[in-house]
């Protein structure tokens, strides 16, 4: 028997690869967390993507709010988040929360109204999706949220906040403390950086290495 939890599959194009290494695409993956308490949706969601969206990486599949902030790959570079979930923290706080962590927001609801779209967007979500869409929207709104902020700058504010921070010598831990955000948030920001000119051609393999691509850039002085 066939579930259908989103709609009717379709197969996303897979990357091309090549014989070696080189001639590989150096763009990495969208990393999607995804947080929804009915589990028979979050299971259906989770495995539609890793089947048919190869350049989606699902690193999070949680019920709740707790776990996904306290995930060892928290933030992730979007979050799919169940618009009604059993914690009693509002739409707002959970979106910004995702966004002064780096991560974007896609919302899904069963509920469908302006007033609730409107209060998703407003409170800084990427996208609105009904659970009553297909899930190719769902993974449409995740790409496209990724490919808008791969149009703009490189870095996210919490990211250069970070990247400042470290190359004044701070620790990852004193830059949590500092910006007040988890130990993991800081170390997947710099891993994000390192992504990041990996992806460019420019790998950092150590800190003074990142330290001197981002003083190229002129991000740090």
């Amino acid at each position: 028997m066939t579930v259908r939890l989103w709609g009717e599959s379709a197969c996303a194009q897979k990357p091309i690869q090549g014989e070696n290494v080189e001639v590989q695409s150096t763009v990495r993956s969208c990393r999607v967390g995804i947080v929804d308490d009915h589990e028979l949706l979050l299971d259906g969601l989770t495995m539609y993507m890793r089947s048919n969206a190869s350049d989606l990486d699902v690193v999070i599949s949680v019920t709740g709010w707790f776990e996904m902030i306290r995930h060892p790959a928290f933030a992730p570079d979007v979050v799919v988040m169940d618009l009604q979930l059993q914690e009693p923290i509002s739409i707002e706080t959970r979106v910004r929360t995702c966004l002064a962590a780096g991560a974007l927001v896609v919302v899904v609801s069963a509920i469908d109204t302006d007033e609730i779209r409107e209060r998703s967007l407003a409170a800084g979500a990427s996208a609105f999706v009904s659970k009553s869409s297909p899930a190719d929207s769902v993974v449409d709104a995740v790409r496209t949220a990724w490919s808008d902020r791969q149009g703009e700058a490189a870095f996210v504010d919490v990211e250069l906040e970070t990247l400042r921070l470290y190359a004044d010598g701070l620790t990852p831990v004193d830059i949590g403390l500092q910006l007040g955000i988890p130990f993991e948030v800081v170390k997947n920001n710099l891993a994000r950086i390192r992504d990041h000119y990996a992806a460019t051609g420019r790998p950092t393999r150590s800190k003074q290495d990142l330290i001197r691509r981002a003083a190229e850039d002129g991000l740090v002085s």
